[in-house]
């Protein structure tokens, strides 16, 4: 063979071509890890407590496991020969570039379109007056004022009408104005000294069941405009 024959022989890349047992070493290891991740989608996580806030929905299980299967092939196609591989520094960079924005960009289009939690309700603002904030009390459930006493046609029975109460409340009890008569009647219920004619005793003292803020509130609120 003349040595110009030799020299127009094909050069043989020095990058062995994987081999199909390497191929399907590479394929089952892809599908391993798939398996692991798919376990935790579908198992791992409905074992853990509500405790955690950690919560899939269905929707949300399916579309992680279509992620975790097309990431799976998408490194198996990685191995492959056939398919063109970025040939410097900044091709590859590139491409590891797209396919970040591509997978992040697509979980956040998702996750607008199919919310998995829904915000929690906003909490409505705490009245500033202190009238408006003895009305709320009055009209809750706890300490549930109007489950036993009534305004303004509205309310229980059992107890007393407050409609008009700071027009008898200072004549009650002697040197006691209106003011100092409901905070202690709040405070003592029916172990006070004066009891309404007419009507069972039976409110409780709310002395440590309200706080000093509070007392102060209902009482701005029983005797001041409505």
């Amino acid at each position: 063979m003349s040595d110009r024959q030799e020299n127009e022989r094909p050069v043989e890349s020095a990058t062995p071509k994987p081999t199909r047992p390497g191929t399907l070493r590479g394929l089952r290891a892809n599908i391993g890890v798939s398996v692991a991740l798919l376990l935790v989608i579908w198992v791992g996580f409905t074992l853990l407590p509500e405790s955690t806030g950690v919560s899939f929905g269905l929707f949300y299980q399916g579309f992680f496991s279509v992620m975790v299967v097309t990431g799976s092939a998408f490194f198996w196609l990685l191995d492959l020969d056939s398919v063109p591989h970025p040939r410097s520094a900044i091709g590859v960079l590139g491409s590891l570039l797209l396919v970040y924005l591509g997978t992040v960009g697509f979980m956040v289009l998702v996750g607008v379109a199919f919310p998995q939690f829904e915000g929690a309700p906003a909490e409505a603002d705490e009245p500033q007056d202190a009238t408006a904030r003895g009305g709320a009390l009055f009209w809750s459930a706890n300490p549930g004022c109007f489950l036993c006493h009534s305004i303004d046609g509205a309310g229980g029975l059992r107890a007393p009408d407050l409609t008009d109460l700071v027009s008898v409340a200072g004549d009650r009890v002697a040197g006691v104005s209106a003011e100092g008569y409901i905070e202690a009647k709040i405070r003592q219920g029916m172990e006070y000294e004066y009891l309404v004619p007419d009507y069972t005793p039976m409110m409780i003292p709310f002395e440590g069941v309200l706080d000093d803020d509070q007392i102060s509130d209902l009482i701005a609120f029983l005797i001041g405009p409505r």
